[in-house]
């Protein structure tokens, strides 16, 4: 049987993911506008479309591996590359607020509770009864 914190790292981090497509789906149409008006990457035409859609595709695969491997296979690596991923979320965030990035409109304000969500799941890895979890070898039965 999972740990308490354990599932409430599954069901905050799992929200984070759902919030955070909410996200992409508001700004979609600020990221097209940015894209096209930026020379660089207009030369993409509808093809931006089909990057940004797999961008988003590969995020969120990665998002749910991770979930998989922390959540129903005790992963420690795991664990510590989504550490990692939400203190790069969270000082992008910052950097973003600083050099005017992150606007507080619809998308950006989806985007905060997104990180935000996706740092309390984060806490929950760390509580005793999860920290022993992690260190249990975890068999296919109890995952």
């Amino acid at each position: 049987m999972r740990p308490s914190s354990i599932v409430r790292f599954d069901r905050l981090y799992l929200a984070s993911i759902a919030v955070g497509l909410i996200g992409n789906i508001l700004d979609w149409p600020v990221t097209m506008a940015r894209l096209a008006e930026n020379p660089d990457t207009a030369v993409l035409g509808s093809g931006a479309v089909a990057a940004v859609g797999g961008m988003i595709a590969v995020g969120v695969a990665i998002a749910l591996l991770l979930w998989f491997f922390i959540a129903r296979r005790a992963s420690g690596v795991a664990r510590w590359i989504l550490v990692a991923f939400t203190v790069f979320a969270v000082g992008s965030l910052f950097v973003g607020f600083s050099s005017g990035a992150v606007i507080l409109d619809g998308g950006g304000i989806v985007r905060i509770v997104a990180v935000a969500l996706q740092t309390a799941a984060v806490f929950f890895l760390f509580r005793p009864d999860a920290a022993a979890w992690f260190a249990a070898d975890v068999g296919e039965d109890e995952a």
